[in-house]
């Protein structure tokens, strides 16, 4: 019933939306609006495969649509502000209504949620190998020279969309190059295995700024089972860009292995839904991995790249205690880049872009570049806020783990025992045993 009402909601208000389109000369507003079409339709669509009874789903899956829900309101809501439209042209829309009845839904399936983690066996975990012959057949060919099917990775996604049967994957194998184009998976673009050549030799670049989060995106996925492979995608609008998005996924169930993320500010926007990402290589100066996903980054390489603005790797978004939402880094390197000088600008390890901001970062190796504090206040944020954010430490290596001139938070937990951290591993927090082996990319499920 408060699934129902929430999705009635939605369409009432996408309806009253689309009566507000903005005149063509005001072309961020537009951008925005058009942004905030998308969203409401994404909700709908996620509140309408929870309400079918056909779907095959747990309390964790609902409980991950449900906060991609809400996630999508507050993105339309961000973009009128990123545009500056903040008067009250768009009440409905700036309005809490939709969240409210979404995080009531949140709250109801929270109980089915949090008994669903008890009652998951605990059962010794393992590590998976890489499956490469899922690799090895193209459904089609990018090439630059004219040898394949399609000269644009655009080009071959549409393609994609004459398929019969989007529950298989289909494989695009991307030559090598640097292909200057603005690539979107969209909703109905499920299942796309993306193959390179390489991080360095396919790379998919960029240089949209100062729009809105989404808009600014040199590659977007929406389409769920999502796969990607030897790729880099990069945003080089560069250090005083702003917001300037090199990749935004919220893909649910989407992985990502031996690729690399490049850019400056809000590099890596790991929107929403389930996601995980294996040995890539993530460069950034300030908030460079962020969104509101619940999201696994393992055997990876986290760059910090030179800034006079400061260095700040995570800004997650979490809103509220019932999402089932974070960024879990485990086993990884944060370490300085090739343009960070020795001595430069200390990295905090994040800070909380929203109330519930939720980073766990483990077994993880934190070179000298590492601040001691560890995590930074948001500027101008409620100071309660360091009570409601869950930031926490376990067993990391390197000159920059010392926890002992840590911030002194309630919020931040420096955590000792392995069975306090095992909610975060890929098998619990992203039920990762249950999709990830078919993705092809290895993991290790446990801590």
């Amino acid at each position: 019933m408060a699934e129902q009402r929430a999705l009635d909601a939605v369409m009432y208000e996408l309806g009253y939306i689309k009566s507000l389109e903005p005149g063509v000369l005001n072309n961020g507003e537009r951008t925005a609006w058009s942004d905030c079409l998308l969203y409401y339709d994404l909700t709908i669509k996620s509140l309408s495969k929870i309400l079918n009874v056909t779907t095959q789903s747990t309390a964790t899956d609902i409980q991950i649509w449900l906060s991609g829900a809400s996630t999508n309101i507050l993105m339309c809501q961000d973009g009128f502000s990123d545009v500056n439209v903040t008067t009250n042209i768009y009440p409905l829309v700036i309005s809490n209504n939709v969240t409210q009845l979404i995080t009531n839904c949140l709250a109801v399936n929270k109980v089915l949620f949090d008994e669903e983690k008890r009652n998951k066996q605990k059962g010794i975990r393992k590590s998976y190998a890489a499956n490469d012959s899922l690799f090895d057949k193209a459904d089609s060919v990018v090439a630059q020279d004219g040898s394949g099917n399609h000269t644009s990775i655009t080009d071959a996604l549409q393609a994609s969309t004459s398929r019969q049967d989007v529950s298989q994957k289909y494989v695009i194998q991307v030559k090598q190059g640097t292909y200057a184009e603005y690539p979107v998976v969209t909703v109905d673009m499920k299942n796309i295995v993306l193959v390179g050549e390489g991080m360095d030799n396919t790379i998919v670049t960029g240089n949209k700024f100062s729009t809105t989060l989404a808009d600014s995106a040199t590659f977007q996925v929406i389409g769920d089972g999502f796969i990607a492979k030897d790729i880099t995608f990069e945003n080089t609008a560069g250090n005083d860009a702003g917001q300037a998005v090199a990749l935004l996924s919220q893909s649910d169930k989407s992985a990502f292995y031996h690729c690399g993320f490049k850019g400056h500010q809000d590099t890596l926007l790991a929107n929403m839904n389930k996601q995980f990402y294996r040995e890539c290589e993530i460069y950034g100066t300030v908030d460079y991995i962020f969104g509101n996903a619940a999201v696994v980054i393992q055997q990876s390489t986290i760059y910090a790249s030179n800034s006079d603005r400061g260095l700040v790797i995570t800004a997650q978004g979490r809103t509220t205690t019932d999402d089932a939402t974070g960024t879990v880094i485990h086993n990884c390197k944060v370490v300085a880049g090739p343009d960070l000088p020795e001595g430069g600008s200390p990295a905090y390890l994040g800070r909380p872009w929203k109330d519930y901001s939720t980073v766990v970062v483990m077994q993880t190796f934190l070179d000298s570049l590492v601040n001691p504090a560890g995590w930074l206040e948001w500027e101008g944020s409620d100071p309660s806020r360091d009570s409601t954010v869950y930031y926490a430490e376990f067993n990391n290596t390197g000159p920059g783990s010392a926890t002992d001139q840590r911030v002194k938070w309630p919020g931040y937990h420096i955590i000792t025992d392995p069975s306090d951290v095992e909610q975060y591993s890929v098998a619990n927090f992203i039920d990762g045993e249950s999709w990830i082996p078919d993705t092809g990319v290895p993991f290790d499920s446990g801590i």
